[in-house]
């Protein structure tokens, strides 16, 4: 991408980048793919650029015969004809220099079914247009820009950024001046997904409940486009583009995943929105699902249809459910972390204090491992099945109590109370599992013990993994024979 004035400082580009729209694109949909195209315009502004990335109607025969959206000279955003609920990005570029020749984007058909189920289940409160399906157009097509814009970013060269969103104030995603401003998420290329957060109160402008290009998309695009004047080889960018990293240090959501952190950021999460404070957020998108369980029925039961709606729907909120509770686990044994470099000071990754990791334990006693209720509703049950709500409910319990208890997170919670300067700030693992098994068996303290069955089955979970952490099963060890010429040079002994 070059300027063709570049002693401006914001110039029309030499050659535009150019992405066609696939001819088999449903018609209604086609408006909206070019607006998730060319959604990137605003980044690249900030780079230098006008109208540097634009979405063309892909030519017909009678004005280009010798035009396919298989020529690698085409970057096309391809509509494909597949049950697949997805869409991706790839990109062809030379190893040389890095230049980006094809970019081609392709939308599986059925991820606008996944879009709608998200969409559905995190802020159908919110949202009157998704009190029933099927959506409206105006709707849907938000949603497939969405998508778009999402998948060009990756074409672009962005990769996933799941880290700034949790540099947010967590309030602040509730605040629809700043949400207007600077989003829920500050990159559309986070899976922040859609504002579960936000409650009906807070009056979220409906379009601002879909992410959109945000301030870590236009410092990311400065950094990747912007020409840097009177430099003529890499090296001379260096100074440049170090001086433009380093302003993450000042402004948090230009931040992006820690490298080597082992998943062990609670700040780097995946489908997660107000991640600056898991557990405050999540006890707002929980209100938001208990909001949503009135509306499943209403929504998808129609005239002559079937219950696979309902079916999928509920589902898919009792995912949302467990998803949301995986955030605050999430937080224990974790470290909040920031990338540096050399000539940065401090460490990279500090141990979350004690007090926000008992926090979230409590939390996950009061709302996690205690029976979901609300998620029972009788009348959805039985219209969808005539059994499974026990394994269905007693699993996401599980799931979640297992991923709590992780060796992994065991590990880190040891290695942070053996590293500790002062141990009156650490979470001892003694005392999360004590606080966990206190949640799982809390009936046990209780003059009279009645035990649900949905309880047993999450306590069946907790013995099943105490059972595996003091039993495990013994490792297998293949000693293999060596090879006639190790033999020969006497690298084993006999019998080894």
């Amino acid at each position: 991408l070059e300027k063709k004035f570049p002693d401006s400082a914001i110039s029309g580009p030499v050659k535009p980048i150019v992405y066609y729209v696939d001819p088999a694109t449903p018609a209604q949909w086609k408006p909206w793919v070019k607006k998730g195209v060319e959604t990137w315009q605003r980044a690249f502004e900030a780079a230098g650029f006008r109208n540097a990335i634009v979405a063309r109607d892909a030519p017909t025969a009678a004005q280009n015969p010798d035009w396919s959206p298989d020529d690698i000279r085409n970057t096309v955003v391809r509509w494909l004809p597949s049950t697949t609920e997805n869409a991706d990005g790839p990109n062809v570029h030379d190893p040389r220099s890095g230049e980006i020749l094809n970019g081609s984007v392709r939308i599986h058909h059925n991820v606008l079914n996944l879009a709608r189920d998200w969409y559905f289940t995190q802020v159908a409160p919110l949202d009157p247009r998704a009190h029933a399906l099927p959506f409206p157009d105006s709707l849907m097509g938000r949603l497939v820009e969405y998508v778009v814009a999402h998948e060009v970013g990756h074409t672009l060269g962005f990769q996933h950024n799941m880290k700034a969103s949790s540099m947010y104030p967590a309030d602040s995603v509730r605040s629809r001046t700043w949400v207007r401003r600077m989003g829920h998420t500050p990159t559309i290329m986070d899976y922040a997904r859609f504002n579960y957060v936000a409650q009906p109160g807070d009056n979220i402008p409906l379009d601002d409940l879909v992410p959109g290009i945000g301030p870590y998309d236009l410092f990311a695009a400065r950094w990747g486009y912007a020409p840097v004047r009177g430099a003529r080889t890499s090296d001379d960018e260096r100074a440049t583009l170090d001086a433009l990293a380093r302003q993450q240090d000042s402004i948090p959501w230009y931040r992006f995943s820690t490298s080597g952190n082992h998943d062990s950021d609670a700040g780097d999460e995946a489908e997660a929105v107000g991640d600056a404070d898991p557990v405050k957020s999540t006890a707002l998108g929980i209100q938001n699902i208990r909001r949503t369980i009135p509306l499943l029925m209403p929504a998808t039961l129609h005239q002559g249809e079937d219950n696979s709606d309902l079916k999928e729907l509920y589902e898919k909120l009792v995912d949302q459910w467990e998803l949301e509770m995986e955030h605050v686990a999430n937080v224990v044994g974790s470290s909040d972390s920031q990338e540096k470099y050399g000539g940065q000071s401090g460490p990279r990754f500090t141990p979350v204090s004690r007090s926000r990791q008992k926090a979230a334990v409590s939390f996950l006693a009061a709302n996690a491992f205690r029976t979901p209720h609300f998620l029972l509703d009788s009348a959805i049950l039985r219209r969808i099945e005539p059994d499974g709500a026990l394994r269905r409910i007693g699993s996401a319990q599980s799931r979640v109590l297992l991923q709590l208890l992780d060796n992994d997170r065991l590990m880190r919670l040891s290695e942070n109370a053996a590293l500790a300067p002062n141990s009156a700030n650490v979470y001892q693992p003694g005392e999360m599992l004590s606080d966990v098994r206190s949640a799982v068996w809390s009936e046990l303290s209780q003059p009279r013990v009645t035990i649900d069955p949905f309880r047993r089955y999450l306590q069946r979970a907790w013995l099943a993994d105490a059972d595996s952490k003091l039993n495990p099963t013994p490792a297998v060890v293949i000693v293999a024979e060596p090879s006639r010429a190790r033999r020969a040079r006497g690298m084993f002994a006999p019998n080894s």
